[in-house]
């Protein structure tokens, strides 16, 4: 705890299996699976797809200017 509060970082922790508490991360696992069906609906591949939609995806998520 020491080591990440000197960098900055808030030690949380959460109950087990409760997504309610995982707000901000439950918010982008959903924004990446939507543009990872998105990328793959209109792009007409299959499923087999999905591990470089999800890189895509991710990339593009990055890129953004706005934070999700």
């Amino acid at each position: 705890r020491t080591l990440l509060s000197n960098h900055g970082t808030i030690f949380r922790l959460t109950c087990p299996y409760t997504s309610q508490q995982n707000g901000r991360a439950e918010r982008v696992l959903r924004t990446l699976n939507d543009c990872v069906r998105t990328l793959l609906f209109h792009a007409y591949m299959p499923p087999r797809f999905w591990p470089d939609a999800l890189a895509t995806a991710t990339l593009l998520v990055n890129l953004r200017p706005c934070r999700v």
